[in-house]
């Protein structure tokens, strides 16, 4: 058994996001097109004497307790897989991903967790049966164990590889103001009429070419026209102004993104957004989720 696993948890952004329905229970059908960028938490699993599960974090106001997904995925590991560990599970969580941004960052940091202790207790489990567990926890966990660039249905458990995002820069703007999931969905479910957005069938065409302009051209998310932060559009907007091929909110927001295909122009957009943002990444696409980085006994 290891005493110490390192799991590196990357964020996402949504390159199409459509919502399809609403079950009877009240969960969202989602339709949309994931992608991992290389912007990414650090989560470090211990033991240490004792019993329970104990969550440090590096940032301020992120709950330390079992409000915390990466709590919620270690407890049902746990239960899942009938292990009654004669130690305390500390989660030592290094935030780089901002927080009600729409970038999945506690999904992934739940996700970490469940990749972590797989190999923690020398489970084996494969990938699919971790999403399984995960899907309860959050919708994006089961995206952020698997990661790359994926066709994502149902409330987040319908998976499908998509050929990988061409490599391009991608600029990423926070505002200071973030949005909480379950309000976003609200605001969109009282929208008198869903916003018309393109249908998402350009972008699968385009991964198959490799051609990002044809990416752009599919890019959309329905939740945009329910979001209560006004930066958002003003981001989107000096991003296109600033050469961005296409910019979109990632998620339930608050977070933009813009594609650019030249780093200098790139990053001569990031000088125009500070004034608007709480913090601004320049990032790039990966083809993975999830990762073990370091091990130690």
């Amino acid at each position: 058994m290891k005493k110490t696993v390192v799991i590196e948890a990357p964020a996402k952004i949504n390159l199409f996001l459509d919502i399809a329905g609403k079950r009877a229970d009240g969960y969202h059908l989602l339709h949309s097109v994931m992608q991992s960028i290389d912007l990414c938490d650090k989560v470090i699993l211990s033991r240490m004497s004792g019993r329970g599960i104990y969550i440090s974090c590096s940032r301020a106001r992120i709950p330390c307790d079992e409000n915390n997904l990466a709590h919620r995925a270690a407890a049902r590991f746990l239960e899942a897989f009938q292990i009654r560990p004669e130690f305390a599970l500390s989660i030592d969580l290094e935030k780089h991903i901002p927080s009600q941004a729409g970038l999945g960052g506690g999904s992934s940091d739940a996700a970490a967790v469940l990749v972590g202790m797989n190999a923690m207790f020398g489970i084996h489990a494969d990938r699919e049966a971790l999403c399984k567990i995960g899907l309860p926890i959050g919708a994006d966990v089961p995206f952020c164990i698997m990661g790359g660039t994926m066709g994502v249905t149902g409330i987040g458990e319908g998976l499908e590889p998509l050929p990988p995002m061409p490599d391009c820069e991608i600029v990423l703007a926070k505002p200071e103001k973030g949005v909480d999931t379950a309000s976003a969905f609200r605001a969109y479910d009282a929208l008198k009429a869903p916003p018309k957005i393109p249908d998402g069938s350009a972008i699968l065409q385009s991964l198959d070419m490799g051609d990002l302009k044809g990416i752009v051209s599919g890019m959309g998310n329905v939740l945009e026209a329910a979001c209560p932060v006004p930066e958002v559009q003003q981001l989107k907007e000096r991003m296109l102004q600033a050469g961005a091929l296409g910019a979109a909110m990632s998620g339930s927001g608050s977070a933009v993104y813009g594609l650019f295909d030249k780093r200098p122009l790139a990053k001569r957009c990031m000088r125009k957004l500070y004034e608007l943002s709480e913090s601004v990444f320049l990032v790039r696409p990966i083809a993975r989720g999830v990762r073990v980085v370091r091990t130690a006994e």
